[in-house]
């Protein structure tokens, strides 16, 4: 039986890296995790229900519901929608103690001073264990969250051979200043800042292993010389959801995305009559499939 995937968000944070270029922040789940064990990833987790309350759009600056409905191409109801917004500052936050949101003067939110941060690393430690909720310190703290610093960027679906999938909405967002991405020494284990081509290298040398879906955004972000280009680039079509397939050839765990020449022939079910992975990607290829060897995720380019 295939397994329902729930619903997530994972956000992509940049930085701008002198003398010009960009990283992105990346977490190490803990090796004993369920899901990606081991992995780098991006911030994120799972959508709950209370992230789609009406009560939070008093606290939210930028999205309302209509808006995110129309974004997502009215896939999920306004409520649904909504809540991948919140759920995505609310997890920023959790994972990787970056809060998006406005002060009660309307500018960006920054720490004013040392108590101040002790604050809200109480706060970000209540709410990992439950203790509060993202909406009770946005009203303690007279903030408004910012879910117009969040920009949905691409939209993938764990494979259906998987026992525990997720369905994920992944945003864009800016470093702000005046704040320290950290992550919670709890799910995450190592946290570091990385350019999208020196996380690409990183993974081909065994200095750390990414997860596919991590692999093939960081392929693209690639592609771009600093964050502006970045968000010049952003889609402006509707955003289709990347349903990759798992299989193992040859004895090796693969895995194809869409646009795979045999994607379709696996997706039947059948069996190509030959092998042929084609080769590793060049600068502005895009990978077509993944390989997993002693636990890395190589890159491979087919053509034909």
């Amino acid at each position: 039986m295939i397994a329902t995937p729930k619903k997530a968000t994972t956000v992509i944070l940049l930085r701008e890296c002198d003398p010009e270029g960009f990283e992105v922040f990346l977490l190490k789940r803990h090796e004993k995790s369920s899901f990606m064990g081991g992995n780098f990833v991006y911030p994120g987790g799972r959508v709950d229900r209370e992230d789609g309350s009406l009560e939070l759009c008093s606290y939210s600056r930028g999205t309302t519901f209509e808006d995110s409905h129309r974004i997502f191409g009215r896939a999920l109801s306004p409520e649904e929608s909504f809540a991948h917004w919140i759920a995505g500052i609310r997890e920023l936050f959790e994972e990787a103690g970056i809060l998006l949101a406005y002060d009660h003067t309307g500018n960006p939110f920054e720490y004013k001073n040392e108590e101040d941060r002790r604050r809200f690393i109480d706060y970000r430690d209540q709410l990992q264990k439950g203790k509060t909720t993202i909406c009770q310190i946005a009203k303690e703290s007279n903030i408004l969250l910012a879910l117009d610093q969040l920009h949905y960027y691409a939209h993938w679906i764990t494979p259906e051979a998987r026992s525990e999938r997720f369905d994920t909405r992944f945003f864009l967002a800016r470093h702000p200043e005046g704040q320290e991405a950290s992550y919670d020494q709890k799910e995450t284990i190592e946290g570091i800042w990385l350019s999208p081509q020196r996380a690409l290298e990183e993974n081909l040398n065994r200095k750390i292993a990414l997860s596919p879906p991590t692999l093939k955004t960081l392929e693209d972000l690639s592609r771009s010389k600093t964050i502006d280009d970045v968000f010049i680039s952003l889609k402006k079509d509707e955003i289709c959801p990347i349903l990759p397939i798992l299989t193992k050839i040859s004895g090796e765990p693969t895995i194809l995305f869409p646009w795979d020449p045999e994607y379709e022939v696996f997706e039947r079910g059948d069996t190509p009559s030959s092998i042929n992975h084609g080769r590793p990607p060049r600068p502005n290829d895009h990978t077509t499939r993944l390989i997993l060897r002693e636990g890395i995720w190589y890159p491979y380019c087919r053509t034909s």
